[in-house]
C-alpha cells in the first residue's frame, strides 16, 4: 500500500515508510505505477494542519520588507505619526489570538 504525500514529489510506501520520488527512471515509482494499474488507490494524503494566529500574523507582517518598517517606524518618529503601530494594531485586529 501507498499514500500520497502532500507535495507532488513523492508518494510513500507504507510497508517501511520510504519515500519514493515521482520519477519514472526509479524502479520502486515504476512498482507503485504497476500496483496503481492494477486498480488500487493509495491513501490520501494528510490534511494539512489550520495555520495558527502566529503563523498568520507572520505572514502579514512579512508582507512588508524590514527596510520598509524601518522606514515606517523612522517616519513615525521624525513626523510624531502612529502609521507602525497602528498598522501592527489592524493586523492584530483582523488576526486575533486563538
Amino acid at each position: 500500500m501507498y499514500k500520497l504525500n502532500q507535495n507532488s514529489t513523492s508518494i510513500t510506501r507504507l510497508a517501511d515508510g520510504a519515500s519514493i520520488p515521482t520519477d519514472p527512471a526509479n524502479t520502486d515509482y515504476a512498482s507503485y505505477l504497476q500496483w496503481l494499474s492494477e486498480g488500487n488507490t493509495p491513501e490520501p494524503a494528510d490534511i494539512p494542519p489550520e495555520p495558527t494566529y502566529q503563523e498568520l500574523r507572520a505572514t502579514e507582517y512579512n508582507r512588508k520588507s524590514t527596510g520598509e518598517q524601518f522606514g515606517m517606524m523612522y517616519d513615525d518618529q521624525v513626523n510624531g505619526t502612529t502609521a507602525w503601530i497602528d498598522w501592527q494594531d489592524e493586523i492584530k485586529l483582523r488576526i486575533p489570538k486563538a
